[in-house]
């Protein structure tokens, strides 16, 4: 028997939606560049991602004189910095080892939540597993475990890297890891990195991680106590001169707004640095510190594993699956496909029914009046008439 009409049509109206659904979805997500499109050669790269070398280092104060951050990074006008708190400033000036900045947001993370919880539920999320690290600075060490602040090739911010590989590993991620040392410290370091950064692009990563740490003299800025563990707090650093910033300040915003929630305090803030850091290469870029020189290395490591804990449900990495019961073969991602595709055709379906009948009333009424009999031959299996007398 043929189908009706209008059973085409309804079938043409799910496949449609279920297209838009998909789509959309895909929209939603930040598009990753191909190998032909990354530049090598960028004439500004390490003109403003240098580092002071004399000793000191920048303390960023609000309106009222209080500390907001300190770095060894150079500060400039039109920096903005995001503190532990959330609130978010703009330095409006610099004036020797002193940066002034202003308040423009009492809650930078507002309706991040809202985020996370959408991307938690959406289908088809942990298809790439790949995290990328690498460290520009592959001398940058801790001074009371490694011995000095500085060890050309062999950094202890290597060993900080490989806790982050292990905690990552754990979770089911398969991390990219560079080791290629990018000596010496200076202003062409950035350049130098950025030919181990498109390497790694290659590959399809889903997050590009450039693992450093910080060179402010005092321990105790970047010590804290998270969930009963000595460690060190880690900031995240999103370059400002690039097409991606806004992207990558989302990503920084939803790891902040993650670790909040499990481990308060650790991390330090995010700060919007005049330069681009290789971030160019990837929407989900940063560079991150874990700790200072002056802290021990354990502490750093502990706060590396801990930052590991939040990449792999905001990029939607599943951990490994433990096995299922007898007879059930499917995963969470397999229940919340299921749901999308049952949505998407009570969706369809509903607006099959207004557009035949041409009004909500109309679809409410044709709604009750399917009988058994038409959703059979709908779907293809109409019932056997029974044998006249």
């Amino acid at each position: 028997m043929k189908r009706p009409r209008s059973s085409w049509i309804a079938v043409a109206l799910l496949a449609l939606m279920a297209g838009i659904g998909f789509i959309g979805y895909q929209a939603g997500q930040p598009s990753m560049p191909t190998a032909v499109e990354f530049e090598l050669d960028l004439p500004d790269l390490g003109v403003w991602e240098q580092e002071r070398t004399d000793g000191g280092y920048y303390t960023i104060v609000d309106e009222d004189g209080n500390i907001l951050d300190k770095t060894v990074r150079h500060v400039h006008p039109e920096d903005e910095f995001i503190a532990s708190n959330n609130r978010h400033y703009r330095v409006e000036k610099v004036e020797g080892d002193k940066a002034y900045a202003k308040l423009i947001t009492q809650n930078a993370l507002a309706g991040i939540d809202l985020l996370l919880a959408q991307q938690a539920t959406a289908p088809g999320r942990n298809t790439n597993n790949k995290v990328a690290l690498y460290h520009t600075h592959t001398d940058e060490s801790y001074v009371p475990t490694d011995g000095s602040e500085s060890i050309p090739g062999k950094g202890g911010i290597y060993k900080v890297g490989e806790r982050l590989v292990q905690k990552l590993e754990e979770k089911g991620v398969e991390v990219l890891y560079d080791q290629t040392p990018h000596e010496p410290h200076d202003a062409d370091a950035y350049r130098r990195s950025r030919r181990t950064a498109v390497e790694l692009m290659k590959k399809a990563p889903a997050a590009l991680i450039d693992v450093h740490r910080d060179g402010v003299p005092d321990p105790d800025f970047y010590y804290t106590k998270v969930a009963g563990m000595d460690v060190t707090k880690v900031r995240l650093v999103v370059g400002r001169q690039n097409q991606n910033m806004q992207a990558n300040l989302d990503f920084a915003k939803q790891i902040k707004a993650q670790l909040d929630k499990y481990y308060p305090g650790l991390i330090h803030g995010i700060f919007l640095a005049k330069g681009n850091y290789n971030q160019d290469l990837s929407p989900r870029s940063l560079l991150i510190e874990v700790g200072t020189h002056t802290n021990e290395r354990e502490l750093a490591e502990k706060g590396a594993m801990l930052f590991a804990d939040a990449l792999p449900s905001i990029l939607g990495i599943s951990a490994p699956e433990t096995p299922a019961a007898p007879g059930d073969n499917t995963t969470a991602g397999d229940r919340r496909s299921l749901w999308w595709l049952v949505t998407l055709a009570v969706i369809g379906i509903g607006a099959f029914l207004l557009l035949s009948t041409g009004s909500l009333s109309g679809a409410m009424r044709k709604l009750k009046q399917f009988s058994s009999d038409e959703w059979a031959n709908f779907l293809g299996n109409p019932r056997k008439k029974e044998p006249e007398e």
